[in-house]
């Protein structure tokens, strides 16, 4: 009985194997021994198949075709994995890797959501035309930087700066506006320019040990 009921199975769809020759839209024409078939790639081929691949075929006694997987194909030829719709890759009790000599992420949105996030390259470049930042710290180790930017805006609560030396060049002007200003300094105080202007509104104070005017 068991041995009549796999024969009436086997009755149902032949299998072998055959040659893409044409790819019309979402079919493909499918040369074998038994002549050219029509076949669908089957949800479970996931590499896409090609002109001139070798491929299993599954062809039913309804006329339906299906190629099941891509058996050979040229070497130097690109493989492509294509899914129809959503798709979710889910690895439990493991880790998921990839490599390559390079990795091209490509789509409209890109997402990532991790817990820690690890970046690590030799060098790197990002070409992004509207840049949002959100943390809480920030921490940063770096050998040199060089910002070439139009306009900076910077607005924080408390601002604190450490440096052995620091230089800066203003082109044109340079204005600070502060509640209060403090400026102390271990050795001496240099200011010089073409025209100087000191004003107070109540009181202006100068003490040294020598002052010299003119």
């Amino acid at each position: 009985m068991e041995q009549s009921a796999r024969n009436m199975e086997s009755e149902k769809f032949d299998l072998f194997d055959g040659r893409v020759k044409i790819k019309d839209d979402n079919f493909f024409w499918v040369e074998t021994s038994r002549g050219l078939h029509k076949a669908k790639k089957s949800v479970s081929c996931l590499l896409e198949p090609r002109i001139s691949d070798e491929v299993l075929l599954l062809s039913h006694r309804n006329g339906k075709s299906y190629i099941l997987s891509v058996l050979e194909r040229e070497q130097d030829v690109q493989s492509d994995i294509l899914f129809e719709g959503d798709v979710s890759v889910t690895v439990k009790n493991g880790d998921l890797g990839f490599t390559a000599r390079k990795l091209d992420l490509k789509g409209h949105d890109i997402v990532l959501d991790s817990k820690k996030l690890d970046l690590r390259s030799e060098s790197g470049k990002a070409s992004i035309s509207d840049f949002t930042f959100l943390g809480r710290v920030f921490h940063g180790d770096i050998d040199a930087v060089k910002i070439v930017s139009k306009t900076v805006t910077s607005i924080t609560g408390r601002l604190i700066q450490k440096a052995r030396e620091s230089y800066r060049w203003i082109e044109n002007l340079e204005q600070i506006k502060v509640g209060r200003l403090r400026c102390i300094a271990r050795e001496s105080l240099y200011m010089k320019g073409k025209r100087s202007s000191l004003m107070a509104e109540t009181k202006v104070k100068i003490d040294g040990e020598k002052i010299h005017l003119g």
